[in-house]
């Protein structure tokens, strides 16, 4: 299933399901957030409290991903097909690809799982082997932008949905006025 095409009628996004995809992204980010701000020798126990949260934070996510195969809680599945025909018909001007969910989505949160992922794991690892901490300090500054990539197109796909919220509109009201 791409991540264009409509999801099956049976899962729908239930408050349940939504209430742990908030308190996923709000452990995740918090800890991460954290972690990051603490990464020097004076706040270390505070650094790797969040790191650990953090690492937590993407196993239970991952667990909850592996036992909902389908529906919102399912891991992302990016499709190389389904993102550049979104881009095709999103730079054509089709108004109905612009409301539609973004196949882009699927592969930042896979690139998100993998790097903040890697950068926690690698931080576990460099706790009980020193020379590990290195390639953690790496990987956590990689993270960042990752993060905030993500951010950014986030708020970019909600920008895209209003303007093309705006058009279906001024688009109704043509037709109404028009005889």
């Amino acid at each position: 299933m791409g991540s264009t095409e409509p999801r099956p009628t049976n899962t729908r996004r239930t408050p349940g399901r939504l209430l742990f995809l908030f308190a996923f992204h709000a452990a995740l980010s918090g800890a991460f957030i954290v972690a990051y701000l603490t990464g020097d020798e004076d706040t270390y126990a505070m650094h790797q409290f969040a790191g650990y949260t953090a690492l937590a934070a993407l196993a239970v996510r991952l667990l909850a991903g592996v036992l909902m195969p389908v529906g919102p809680l399912r891991l992302p599945r990016p499709s190389q097909a389904a993102t550049l025909d979104w881009l095709r018909r999103v730079a054509s001007g089709d108004a109905r690809a612009w409301g539609q969910r973004s196949p882009l989505l699927a592969w930042m949160a896979l690139a998100l799982l993998a790097v903040v992922g890697a950068a926690a794991l690698s931080g576990a690892v460099a706790d009980v082997f020193v020379p590990m901490e290195k390639l953690h300090e790496a990987l956590g500054e990689f993270s960042l932008p990752v993060v905030l990539a993500h951010v950014a197109l986030v708020v970019a796909l909600l920008g895209l949905k209003k303007v093309a919220g705006w058009r279906a509109r001024s688009n109704i009201r043509h037709e109404v006025i028009a005889p």
